[in-house]
């Protein structure tokens, strides 16, 4: 994935259709530093075959030790099932100054490829230096009621949920969301995912083409 985190220590991941994912490359990439995977909402743990030590619901030592050492770190407080919560804002705090990158989910989508962000999401930490907008092109030509977590937010589609989704509306749904981060446009990146397809790589290019004349990185990924 062509990002580079050279002067980022803060990432989020916004959006739909790929943040994980995302997310979990990028601590692979960079494993020979001390990367800190987390949350500020819920999470599903990653796999032994991405972090290195998962932590749930660590004691500051233990978080601090663990972040002692080049590795990736997952952590969190144990959440409802299997799930892992934001760690405490003590706990946050501690794990950005003693990482040198921390990685952290900052919304959620019920699995869905697109999302609309209602009033109190993203929830996006202080400093954060880039945040990554997941678009999930596997919504192109499917019914916004089946493929947008949160699709009734829009009151064109709420009253109209078997709309079916084109170009426009997965830059409606990136747009939404970069406007629910509140950062400047500089400190975004876009990743289109799932362009799999000649007709989802066909949305790719449009999208790609529009964002990068308004200045917005952009990433195609399969």
């Amino acid at each position: 994935m062509p990002i580079s985190l050279a002067q980022a220590h803060l990432v989020a991941a916004i959006g739909a259709g790929g943040k994980t994912t995302a997310l979990g490359r990028l601590a692979l990439a960079h494993q020979q530093r001390r990367v800190l995977l987390t949350t500020t909402t819920h999470i599903l743990p990653y796999p032994s075959t991405v972090c290195d030590r998962l932590l749930v619901n660590p004691t500051p030592q233990e978080l601090a030790e663990a972040l002692a050492q080049p590795g990736v770190t997952c952590a969190g407080s144990q959440a409802e099932g299997s799930k892992l919560g934001s760690l405490s804002p003590e706990l946050l705090e501690l794990g950005c100054q003693q990482a040198q990158l921390v990685l952290y989910e900052a919304d959620g989508a019920k699995m869905l490829p697109l999302k609309l962000h209602r009033s109190f999401e993203p929830v996006i930490l202080p400093h954060t230096d880039l945040c990554l907008v997941a678009a999930g092109l596997s919504a192109v030509d499917r019914p916004v009621a089946e493929c947008v977590h949160c699709y009734q937010l829009c009151p064109d589609w709420a009253e109209h949920p078997q709309h079916t989704v084109d170009t426009p509306d997965v830059l409606f749904c990136i747009q939404d969301a970069m406007d629910a981060g509140g950062l400047p446009p500089e400190k975004y990146h876009i990743l289109l995912t799932q362009a799999d397809t000649p007709r989802r790589q066909q949305v790719a290019a449009q999208l790609r083409e529009f964002l990068t004349a308004r200045g917005i990185s952009c990433t195609v990924c399969p």
